[in-house]
């Protein structure tokens, strides 16, 4: 996001990227200090999320628990797959990325992302935080060679289009829309009245210039970043899906730290956390006005309810294969 970000640099507070080469997980040198090694996968720095790594990193570095930590983005140490894998194998510390990078080791992290799961950010923020839901969570990860960590976020994804303004459902109709390559994401927008595609996000910008697809959901940040405005006439404020970033250490690295060190390591991930919501409401301010300015007309007031009663009728895709127990954790909170 470095091009929109980039306007928010008196975030990073002059923070810059350590260009040490990292090589294997977290090891004690002579002096009994720990290297930590906290990698962003492909994101680059210059998103909330690098202000909220950074946030952590100075954390440990200042906590007196004997950390050297160093923060490394936008694949500095592998794509966001090799980040999974590397933190399975011990040879990356601390990682973060979307959720969907993670389920392959816990499913039910996908709970998270089910359509209108979360009435607001406000609400999802509260679900993924400290609490039941995320310890649920955390217990998961136990029988994999990954700790979870904490929760981070992309965003509330919201709907972008260039035939209509799209109030209800009605209006989605024969519309063909871009979205997540899950069988219950897409199984939700072909309910809600859209012709579903799967397209990589890289080929995304000219999917919708070429007219392959009409339509596309994304965080306000992410839209700006891509400059969707350019192809894209009208936003629905749907606030359909929010998109989690999962934090997780490797096993390996967990084992080779004292208590005092794993405590410190927590309380750093959720001082990253609050750096990274606050910077994220800058970035969905400022780019809210970005598509302002480029004309894009804005419906702040879809109908999310006939939208959510279509919707949540897939839920029953993610119960049927992973249980009940998350969601009803989820309803408690």
């Amino acid at each position: 996001m470095s091009r929109s970000f980039s306007r928010r640099s008196l975030l990073l507070g002059g923070l810059g990227l350590t260009t040490a080469a990292m090589a294997g997980c977290a090891a004690p040198s002579e002096r009994g200090i720990a290297d930590i090694a906290v990698f962003a996968g492909s994101l680059p720095e210059t998103t909330p999320t690098g202000v909220g790594v950074h946030a952590m990193v100075d954390y440990l570095n200042d906590s007196g628990a004997d950390f050297e930590a160093s923060a490394f983005f936008d694949t500095a140490l592998g794509d966001a797959s090799t980040m999974i894998n590397g933190l399975q194998e011990g040879t990356i510390d601390v990682g973060i990325s979307g959720s969907s990078y993670f389920s392959g080791l816990v499913p039910e992290l996908q709970a998270f992302e089910l359509p209108f799961i979360f009435e607001d950010l406000e609400r999802a923020r509260a679900v993924t935080g400290p609490g039941a839901a995320r310890d649920h969570i955390v217990d998961l990860f136990e029988s994999t060679r990954v700790v979870g960590l904490s929760i981070w976020e992309n965003g509330m994804r919201q709907l972008t289009n260039n035939v209509r303004a799209i109030h209800t459902p009605e209006d989605l109709q024969g519309i063909r829309i871009r979205t997540l390559p899950s069988p219950i994401q897409q199984a939700a927008w072909s309910a809600m009245g859209g012709l579903p595609q799967s397209i990589d996000a890289a080929e995304l910008y000219t999917a919708l210039q070429q007219g392959t697809v009409q339509a596309q959901e994304n965080p306000l940040a992410e839209i700006e970043f891509r400059a969707f405005y350019e192809v894209q006439d009208h936003l629905s404020m749907t606030s359909h899906v929010y998109t989690p970033f999962m934090m997780g250490v490797s096993r390996r690295t967990w084992d080779r730290i004292t208590d005092e060190q794993r405590t410190v390591l927590q309380e750093a991930a959720e001082v990253g956390r609050s750096a990274q919501l606050e910077a994220n409401d800058i970035a969905e301010e400022e780019a809210r006005g970005v598509l302002e300015e480029h004309g894009v007309q804005i419906v702040d007031d879809p109908d999310r309810e006939a939208f959510r009663k279509l919707g949540v009728t897939v839920w029953d895709q993610f119960t049927d294969s992973y249980g009940q127990q998350l969601l009803d954790i989820i309803e408690s909170m």
